[in-house]
């Protein structure tokens, strides 16, 4: 009697590794990133098909001991000058760090740091995204290899256990009614503070203002608490504002 075999993804996973070499594997990611990005193919039909210059650039910067990040296929063009003089432009005109003295990424990857509570916020947020997603895009691909070379060279487990606790966390974070209790109250109002900075862009923000919005989501949070959490993740205060108080006593003696 056979033993039972392994389950369909598994079987999947076994059958890759044992009928593929490297030339058929790149073959075949070739393949599914043409077929999942528009603007790859048409890169690849327009500008790359067209232009020898662009090939032998491409191939030098590809071949590089470490390849530049790439925004854009813009930015692998020849004719991309345009493109790079109107970016450059814009981040003149908006100041990027429009929160707080902090930027959009950083307040960001404040929220992620606290969706995840005690779990590896890569981690958390890769099985979140893929589970959202239902399958995997380019940028999971990307990030899930980014998660096995964190894993496999080393030996070590410590993403791998975060990896099976996030897996039962957001099945509790998808759920509206059990978010906050899976996040935690002392989580949650600081995820809450960071969605009102996300919403409400400033050079500066008063204690009362986030005290008050807090507030309506029935969250008691005192002043200092807010203060020792601008001050940890240098988010700018605005002390400026004063207590209402002060300022009803300063027009009354004027």
């Amino acid at each position: 009697m056979n033993p039972p075999g392994p389950t369909a993804k598994a079987d999947l996973l076994l059958r890759r590794l044992a009928e593929n070499n490297d030339e058929s594997a790149t073959a075949a990611l070739f393949l599914q990133l043409y077929r999942l990005s528009p603007e790859l193919r048409h890169w690849l039909r327009a500008d790359y098909a067209r232009d020898a210059k662009l090939r032998a650039k491409f191939d030098s910067l590809a071949m590089r001991g470490v390849p530049p990040r790439v925004v854009r296929f813009a930015e692998l063009t020849e004719d991309n000058g345009s493109w790079r003089a109107e970016l450059r432009r814009l981040k003149k005109q908006m100041p990027g760090r429009l929160y707080g003295g902090l930027t959009w990424n950083e307040v960001v990857q404040l929220v992620h740091h606290y969706q995840a509570g005690t779990l590896d916020p890569g981690t958390f947020l890769l099985v979140r995204q893929w589970r959202e997603a239902g399958k995997a895009s380019p940028a999971l691909m990307w990030a899930g290899l980014a998660f096995l070379e964190s894993v496999l060279p080393s030996g070590k487990r410590r993403l791998l256990k975060h990896l099976n606790q996030a897996l039962a966390f957001v099945r509790k974070y998808e759920n509206k009614a059990e978010r906050r209790m899976a996040v935690g109250y002392a989580d949650w109002w600081k995820l809450n503070a960071l969605f009102y900075i996300l919403r409400h862009p400033c050079e500066s923000y008063s204690t009362r203002d986030l005290r008050a919005h807090l507030a309506t989501l029935n969250l008691d949070i005192g002043g200092r608490d807010l203060r020792r959490f601008c001050k940890r993740h240098g988010i700018e205060r605005d002390s400026q504002a004063g207590r209402p108080r002060k300022r009803l006593l300063a027009r009354v003696a004027g």
